[in-house]
């Protein structure tokens, strides 16, 4: 039987084997020996390092300050490294990070920023940001995050939402865009269509300084790029407390397939749109205000589960039974107590029956003759009609 030669053996076959082996498990072993590490692989021969190098250098995850400088000096030795990055992932804003997105350059499909302050917060390391953004033209999956301590009216926030408004159009290629915290419209009231103050006693004139350019807020300026992309067909952002017209403007891109809307239950997701049956509550101010505006609801109906509040079941509601001869419009949707068991069993839907409370029932029937509902739960016609006269009083057996 002739040998296996690792030389004979195909590249491709191997390198899938090694990503499979990646992560290495963390076994027990003596004290003297060095732990087990995904680098162990690059020591065992120059093939394997040519081969694994690429796959450790694919997906990159920078969570300090002192990261981001190790890896900036290893891709300035280095330049070739950084055309394996595919993912990169940046927990703070810094002038080394900014270099990072740089080098990387066409390479690089996945962004997730993360704005925060650090020590070299200043305007120039704003500036390299924007510079190494509008370079990058391969991007296709974005991802921006803020702490909660951190509000969108500081510069930091407001410079570098600013700088993606200005890259985003170069992303010809950008299919999702995930904002993880709230939007607002910062959009100024302008004087022109202001309503009168009644509590200043000035009457409000425009300005005349004021260019129709520089009067949109970063977030206005970063939605109407969403708005503007060719390829983007998820956008995922947290559910606002109230309305507001940022998400309606990302709504207007013909190519949006879908919108997601997260709330404190599936915030903390990192894997993208929640799945598998994670809703929202279909109640508050801003989807009250979403279902008037058609394209809005449709893409908000498409990519997110919505709980109806009154019955807490998904999906369209199931039509509603009417009783015979019709009903009157007072008609109320209350559930007796039982109804939603025994519909459940009857027709496997429950939470879906409209029982006529009104007393005597409708012209053309009575609360009886509800279909799916028992005479003894709400009664003989005679009886109500004795309820009624007597106003509460107790009938006599």
């Amino acid at each position: 039987m002739a040998s296996l030669n690792l030389d004979r053996f195909p590249e491709e076959l191997i390198e899938r084997i090694l990503s499979l082996a990646l992560p290495s498990p963390a076994d027990a072993r003596p004290l003297w020996l060095r732990s087990p590490t995904r680098l162990a692989l690059l020591q065992t021969s120059r093939q394997l390092t040519r081969i694994v190098t690429p796959l450790l250098y694919r997906s990159i995850h920078i969570p300090t300050p002192v990261e981001a400088c190790l890896l900036l000096r290893t891709l300035r030795e280095r330049p070739s490294l950084a055309t394996h990055i595919r993912y990169l992932s940046l927990a703070g804003i810094s002038r080394d990070g900014a270099e990072i997105i740089g080098l990387c350059g066409d390479a690089l499909c996945m962004l997730d920023l993360t704005i925060s302050f650090d020590a070299d917060d200043n305007c120039e390391t704003d500036g390299l940001y924007a510079e190494a953004l509008c370079r990058l033209t391969s991007v296709r999956h974005l991802t921006l995050r803020k702490p909660n301590t951190i509000y969108l009216s500081l510069p930091r926030p407001r410079a570098i939402i600013h700088a993606l408004a200005r890259a985003i159009p170069h992303w010809q290629n950008l299919h999702t865009a995930h904002i993880a915290f709230k939007l607002s419209d910062d959009t100024p009231t302008s004087p022109v269509t202001a309503p009168s103050n009644a509590f200043s006693p000035f009457a409000l004139t425009p300005s005349q300084n004021r260019s129709p350019a520089t009067s949109h807020g970063p977030i206005t300026l970063l939605t109407n790029a969403l708005a503007a992309a060719p390829a983007l067909h998820t956008f995922t952002t947290h559910l606002p407390s109230v309305w507001n017209v940022a998400i309606l403007a990302v709504a207007s891109n013909p190519a949006l397939h879908r919108i997601v809307l997260l709330d404190a239950r599936t915030a903390h997701l990192k894997t993208g749109p929640p799945h598998g049956g994670v809703a929202i509550v279909g109640t508050g101010l801003f989807l009250m205000e979403a279902r008037r505006h058609a394209r809005l609801a449709e893409l908000i109906r498409a990519g997110t589960p919505v709980i109806r509040g009154r019955a807490h079941t998904m999906g369209t509601p199931s039509p509603s039974p009417s009783p015979p001869g019709g009903s009157s419009p007072s008609t109320s949707a209350v559930v007796a107590p039982g109804v939603a068991g025994l519909q459940k069993r009857e027709s496997g839907v429950g939470l879906g029956l409209r029982i006529d409370t009104a007393v005597g029932g409708s012209r053309g029937g009575s609360a009886s003759a509800v279909a799916g509902v028992h005479p003894s739960w709400v009664g003989s016609p005679h009886t109500a009609q004795g309820n009624a006269k007597g106003k509460g009083k107790r009938r006599r057996h």
